[in-house]
């Protein structure tokens, strides 16, 4: 792990467990194990260095559910896609800390050029379930703004309460089962039936997607 990556794995760290505001560069670099004045060789500021963080996670999570989608069999389908998406994201306590305590500061530090905290929701835009409802995976009388509301409502209620359920002995398994009836209830009212659509084509639908967010981003592409 080189000194940047160091840096930013110790303020991910440190800003999931205090917040944002109340981290200071001082207490990242004893946790980077480098000095204070190290951190601004790598970052401009302490702006800079979040900006950084929050960019670099999100192009960890783009790549990451996109190799979930594209390993499972069927995955083009807007059920697993939803899965695969909430699944990665609550894997991720610093993303979820964006929903969770530091949303207001990290809006207002990222005012420039922003990642979105709404980028791990990408896959839910009513343009992308137009594009799989036209490869035949979404049923016809599913109106896609509205569902791609209820998903985010849903999807947000997972995150605020999986750092309460994580304190709790049942916690973590009663979380992944309540994604996993979630999702099964997608499938149900949503996908069309099995044998149905073009899986293949949903994938690609949503390889693109992501590619054009992560090369906002930085420039780059994602791929599965």
């Amino acid at each position: 792990m080189d000194r940047t990556e160091r840096v930013l794995a110790a303020a991910a760290e440190l800003f999931v467990r205090f917040g944002v505001a109340k981290t200071t560069v001082d207490e990242i670099a004893r946790a980077a194990g480098i000095s204070k004045g190290a951190i601004y060789l790598e970052f401009q500021s302490k702006d800079s260095l979040v900006e950084a963080l929050v960019k670099h996670e999100l192009r960890a999570y783009l790549r990451a559910a996109a190799a979930r989608v594209e390993a499972d069999e069927q995955g083009g389908r807007l059920s697993r896609i939803y899965h695969h998406c909430t699944a990665e994201l609550l894997d991720r306590p610093f993303l979820r800390a964006l929903y969770t305590r530091d949303v207001e500061v990290l809006g207002t530090r990222l005012r420039r050029d922003p990642p979105s905290p709404s980028g791990p929701r990408l896959a839910l835009s009513e343009a992308f379930v137009e594009r799989l409802r036209s490869a035949g995976l979404v049923r016809a009388e599913v109106d896609p703004a509205v569902l791609g509301h209820l998903m985010g409502v849903v999807s947000l209620g997972l995150i605020m309460i999986g750092p309460v359920r994580a304190g709790t002995e049942t916690g973590p398994a009663l979380l992944g089962q309540t994604l996993d009836l979630v999702a099964d209830m997608f499938a149900a009212t949503v996908d069309t039936p099995p044998g149905e659509g073009d899986v293949a084509a949903g994938k690609q639908a949503f390889v693109d997607l992501l590619g054009q967010i992560y090369g906002s981003l930085d420039g780059e592409k994602v791929t599965a």
